[in-house]
């Protein structure tokens, strides 16, 4: 069986300024490059000019654990036709 690491990207938040419609904050997860390790990556441009990342990174397994430690199961029925 092959593992494969994490790939890709998903934006969990973004903030428009109302009056104009411009995207002056967000924060997303994203892949690292060599797939170990997810980046939350939090862009913030609220205050006019002044531009700030925040970046943070734990391993895919360190995820993994946090969700199934902290989150709450989700009861699901999965039939199986073999």
């Amino acid at each position: 069986m092959a593992v494969r690491g994490a790939n890709g990207k998903m934006c969990l938040l973004t903030q428009q300024e109302t009056d104009t419609g411009r995207e002056c904050r967000s924060v997303r997860l994203q892949a690292s490059g060599d797939g170990k390790s997810v980046i939350l990556v939090e862009t913030d441009e609220r205050k006019v000019g002044i531009q700030r990342e925040y970046r943070f990174e734990i391993t895919t397994g360190e995820l993994i654990a946090l969700i199934r430690g902290r989150g709450a199961e989700l009861p699901e029925e999965i039939i199986r036709s073999d």
